[in-house]
């Protein structure tokens, strides 16, 4: 009996490394395949590189030709050019606003009195047309009533 647990130990323990040693190798693709730079790193890594004793850093103090290409672009001569273009940009878009909504506004009114003008004309010419009709009705009327009497 003795025996027959420890047969079942090793193979649930076999069957555990190859099902780690499976996993591993699913999540981490072999480095032939991939592209010069990541097969690189994966080199690095597997040789346990080690990282830099100092760690890369951006110069402190920029050269001269540098601080003069940025005082005259971007805050000196043509910040300030950039600025006042933004600014003039920036009203004029206000203006062209400003004008489009008194045109919209304006275009909506004599589309109202259009419209007020068209109800009015509806309005009379049904008066008309119920008049009209009234009168030839009346008329109708009084030929009948006298059409009896000679």
């Amino acid at each position: 009996m003795t025996m027959a647990v420890t047969s079942r130990w090793w193979l649930v323990a076999s069957l555990l490394l190859a099902g780690a040693s499976a996993r591993a190798s699913q999540q981490r693709p072999d480095p032939a395949g991939v592209t010069p730079g990541r097969a690189a790193a994966h080199a690095a890594l597997d040789a346990m590189a080690e990282l830099p004793a100092v760690p890369p850093s951006l110069p402190t103090q920029a050269a001269e030709h540098a601080r003069g290409a940025l005082s005259e672009t971007a805050f000196g001569k043509k910040g300030t050019a950039a600025s006042e273009a933004h600014s003039q940009a920036a009203a004029h878009a206000h203006d062209a606003l400003l004008e489009a909504h008194t045109e919209a506004a304006t275009h909506a009114a004599q589309g109202a009195v259009a419209a007020a003008a068209r109800a009015a004309n509806a309005e009379v010419r049904a008066a008309a047309g119920r008049a009209q009709s009234n009168a030839a009705k009346s008329n109708a009327a009084s030929h009948r009533g006298n059409a009896g009497h000679p």
